[in-house]
């Protein structure tokens, strides 16, 4: 055998050990993945249940730290899942349980005799300029045109 033949086939070797190498680190990195966004949906699922179920979002200071240490998760884990499966970051995914809460406050007729600022703050909302905005910005009315188009 001559040591050309030995080069090649030490070459070929090594390019084979390489592809195999690059391969199979992104065959991990693609199950890796798949399973990070099971969990992902699983945190997020369970974010949700414990937001309705405790009416989180009734809370005005309500943190994400407090969630994610009630969930058994790390912060990082939950504000992820929220940004990948919620509407937004988690004041944003907050804000649209209180918004859904103040819409049946709007128009249940038990809450007709209160202001728009009570209803805010019924919902959790610190002030009636937050309110405005996130109500406006999730169904495109101000409260104040919500409640008289539902009135009709």
């Amino acid at each position: 055998m001559n040591w050309t033949m030995i080069a090649i086939g030490l070459t070929l070797l090594g390019i084979a050990l390489i592809w195999y190498t690059k391969y199979r680190s992104l065959k991990t990195t693609e199950n890796n993945e798949g399973d990070d966004e099971a969990e992902l949906m699983s945190i997020f699922n369970k974010t949700i249940e414990l937001v309705n179920t405790e009416k989180y979002y009734l809370n005005k200071s309500v943190k994400l730290s407090d969630l994610a240490k009630e969930l058994s998760y790390n912060e990082r884990l939950v504000s992820r899942a929220i940004n990948k499966y919620g509407s937004g970051n988690f004041n944003k995914f907050i804000n649209s349980f209180r918004i859904e809460h103040s819409k049946e406050l709007l128009t249940g007729g038990k809450f007709d005799h209160y202001t728009i600022e009570a209803i805010a703050e019924e919902c959790g909302f610190s002030n009636k300029v937050s309110f405005y905005n996130a109500f406006k910005s999730e169904t495109g009315m101000s409260p104040t045109q919500f409640r008289a188009v539902k009135q009709l």
